[in-house]
């Protein structure tokens, strides 16, 4: 008995030193106080090493990246964009010629990513002379003016293509600084095309950094350039594009009051109504008191009144009277009148009598008069304040001149209207 318990504990005690010598074996290695100086000497080295690259393992690296699109779904279909080791000519070919343009596309990506300073203005003289389409010449000067401005920038200004304004776009978007003296020390052989840079270097500073473009902007504006109000255009656009319409809605809020403000504004509600009318509603409410929400009052109502004009035109009734309500109702009736003419009838006829009502009347009138003229100047002689009256009949009456001149001059005898008016009118529509 006794040497059975013996036997079995001797047993029991190899199983335990093997199980316990295996699983030290096989565990995987961690780091303890011992080897922390080994294991971050090798995370250093590891981290290193996109600085000090060996030729073999860059050389490595481009063979797989070379091959990536054999691996790619897009790569077994159309088979492999080729590489720069034998120089740019068979790829610029492949970005160029090649009929498949997905294929065109994926060449002409790999080829900018391989463009250097030093090889840049070689591969222009190889694109130029098999033929380059605007757009790839358009990207290929950004991207030239981002490596070397100076280079690209003197180039393109002795170039007979057009390609001073990509690359000094490219040229601002990687150095503004470097941009923005450029224009100060413009040449007299360029001062001619000086607006057209100015746009281009905004265009960059966007992409780059928009606060840095809106304060240029800013600048232009105080010191009384007039193209400031169309340059905070394109700001406003990649405003958008990066951060989408709610942040560019509180970004316009920085801009100063005025036609600045007011241009950014529309723009931005322009878009921010296609994607949620009810916040681009909510963002514009708190401007509707100021002349500079006009435009973006009139977007917004407009935008609405696409999909809910029962909403739009609620929403814009709400609202003080303003140049920009007025704007709203003429152009959501216009839309409206589209969609629903007979819907849009009945709510004019429930609407009191008011500014709002003659706005109202008034986008519909000059809207439906292409479809149904007739009607369209009985709504529009409705109108109550005189000179929208005038100006709804005169609109009416031209499209009712262009469908049937001997019914519309028959018309015009009754019609209330000036002689000088209806005079203009015939003279207008005969030349059309």
């Amino acid at each position: 008995m006794r040497s059975n318990l013996k036997f079995h504990g001797l047993w029991a005690i190899a199983v335990l030193i093997s199980f316990g010598i295996g699983w030290k074996i096989s565990r995987p290695a961690t780091p303890d106080s011992d080897n922390e100086p080994a294991t971050a000497l090798k995370s250093q080295r590891e981290s290193q090493t996109t600085g000090n690259e060996t030729a073999g393992s860059i050389s490595r690296r481009e063979k797989r990246a070379g091959n990536s699109s054999e691996n790619s779904a897009l790569g077994r279909l159309f088979g492999l964009v080729g590489a720069t080791d034998g120089g740019f000519e068979p790829l610029i070919n492949q970005a160029l010629r090649d009929p498949n343009p997905v294929i065109r596309r994926i060449a002409f990506s790999k080829l900018l990513e391989s463009m250097t300073a030093e090889n840049a203005a070689s591969m222009r003289e190889q694109m130029v002379a098999i033929g380059v389409e605007p757009d790839q010449m358009r990207d290929f000067h950004y991207a030239w003016g981002a490596l070397d401005g100076k280079a690209a920038f003197e180039s393109a200004a002795n170039s007979p293509e057009r390609d001073l304004a990509a690359t000094v776009t490219g040229w601002a978007a990687a150095n503004p600084a470097a941009a923005l003296a450029m224009l100060d020390n413009l040449p007299t052989a360029l001062q001619g095309q000086r607006d057209e840079l100015v746009s281009s270097v905004v265009e960059g500073l966007a992409d780059n950094n928009r606060s840095l473009a809106t304060d240029y902007v800013l600048q232009l504006a105080r010191n009384g350039n007039g193209q400031a109000e169309n340059l905070i255009g394109i700001v406003t656009k990649e405003t958008l594009r990066a951060e989408g319409p709610e942040a560019a809605s509180r970004w316009t809020e920085s801009l100063p009051a005025g036609p600045m403000k007011s241009n950014a504004m529309s723009r931005v509600a322009n878009a921010y109504v296609r994607t949620n009318p009810e916040a681009a509603a909510h963002w514009v409410s708190g401007f509707a008191n100021e002349e500079y929400a006009a435009g973006a009052i009139e977007q917004t109502g407009r935008g609405w009144a696409q999909h809910n004009p029962v909403a739009a035109v609620g929403w814009l009734e709400t609202l003080p009277s303003s140049t920009g309500q007025s704007a709203g109702l003429r152009s959501a009736f216009g839309d409206w009148e589209d969609s629903d003419p007979a819907a849009a009838g009945e709510y004019l006829t429930k609407m009191p009598l008011s500014p709002q009502r003659d706005s109202s009347i008034s986008g519909f009138a000059t809207g439906y008069a292409w479809q149904n003229p007739q009607l369209a100047i009985q709504w529009a002689q409705e109108i109550r304040d005189p000179a929208l009256r005038e100006s709804s009949l005169t609109q009416a009456g031209r499209a009712f001149y262009r469908r049937d001149p001997n019914g519309a001059l028959a018309w015009m005898e009754n019609s209330g209207l000036p002689e000088a008016t209806r005079a203009q009118m015939q003279q207008s529509e005969r030349r059309h």
